[in-house]
Formats: C-alpha cells, sequence, structure tokens
C-alpha cells in the first residue's frame, strides 16, 4: 500500500461569524474498509481534493478507483451539491478518452466518485520513465484534447489540466480525469 500520511489534519471552517473551530480531515481508509458498497484495495494518490483509492465493488464484481473528496473547509450544502452535480455530469460523459465515471455518492458527508481503474500510469510518469519521441506524445496530448473538447462540449471545464491529469492505460489510450 501507498505510504500516505494517516494522522488527521486540521482545516480551518469558516462562520458567518467568522472562525469556527476546526475540524479534522478524514483520515486514509485502510485496506479492507468500506467505502459506501465499496470495500477499499490500496490508496493510489492524494492531492489537494481528496484521495484516491483501489477498491472492488462486491455487487459487479470489479475494481475500480474512487476519488473520495477532502472536505474543504466548511462542509455546506451548497458544495456538497455542487461537487455532486459535477460528479453527475461527470458520469454522463462517453468518451474514450475520458476516464469512464460509474458511481457518485456520499460516505459520512463527503462526496466520493467511483470511477474506471486504468492500468497504467500518469502522463507525467511514462514521459519521464519512457522518453517517447514527440510525435508520441503529440498522438497522446491530441487524444486528450478530443477528451477535452468532448467535455467542453457536454458543459464541463477541467480547471486543472496537465500531464498528472491524464492516465496512460496499458493499452495506449489516453484518458482525461480529475475534472
Amino acid at each position: 500500500m501507498a505510504a500516505i500520511d494517516t494522522e488527521a489534519t486540521q482545516l480551518d471552517t469558516r462562520t458567518e461569524a467568522g472562525f469556527a473551530a476546526p475540524r479534522e480531515r478524514r483520515t486514509a481508509l485502510r485496506r479492507g474498509d468500506a467505502l459506501g458498497r465499496y470495500v477499499v484495495l490500496d490508496v493510489l494518490g492524494e492531492g489537494g481534493m481528496g484521495i484516491v483509492y483501489a477498491a472492488y465493488d462486491p455487487e459487479l464484481d470489479r475494481k475500480l478507483a474512487i476519488k473520495l473528496w477532502h472536505p474543504a473547509g466548511a462542509r455546506t450544502e451548497e458544495r456538497r451539491s455542487r461537487l455532486l452535480r459535477e460528479a453527475q455530469a461527470m458520469a454522463r460523459l462517453n468518451h474514450p478518452s475520458v476516464i469512464t465515471v460509474h458511481d457518485v455518492g456520499e460516505v459520512d458527508g463527503d462526496v466520493f466518485v467511483a470511477m474506471e481503474l486504468v492500468d497504467g500510469e500518469t502522463l507525467s510518469a511514462w514521459v519521464a520513465r519512457e522518453r517517447p519521441g514527440w510525435r508520441r506524445v503529440l498522438e497522446v496530448f491530441c487524444e486528450a484534447g478530443r477528451g477535452l473538447a468532448a467535455a467542453h462540449a457536454a458543459g464541463l471545464v477541467h480547471r486543472d489540466f496537465k500531464p498528472d491529469n491524464v492516465m496512460l492505460g496499458r493499452d495506449g489510450r489516453g484518458r482525461v480525469m480529475d475534472f
């Protein structure tokens, strides 16, 4: 399992009156923990917006990735609703160059997205490891660009497109993620 800091960190929560008492960020889940109907297998990574887990769906007998969004500050109904709407919009998008979303939901007030688990690596890791020629790099970026164009046509804006947000599968296909 990837090593991550599992100590709880404090997040500011703001109220209209000023600062409220800080609340703890969710600690990382461990192998075997339940996340709704899903069973956590491993931590795949952590970023500013959340933790991504490899998980197992016993109802559909498949592995998938689950992103559990960090509650940035206060859990407000407005923020929760926005995250759910964005995840639902992602789930309606069906394009070979965009990660497929299978499910969205909440656990203990935190929003999660269950999505396709890609056997591969980020574009950044691939370029650093393989040092591909410029033509191949251009092919993969054009593929990602087609995924972004499909997302934009569906009304989604990525907001953080970069090589770390494109997975290159062992099948050679690039997929945009982390909308």
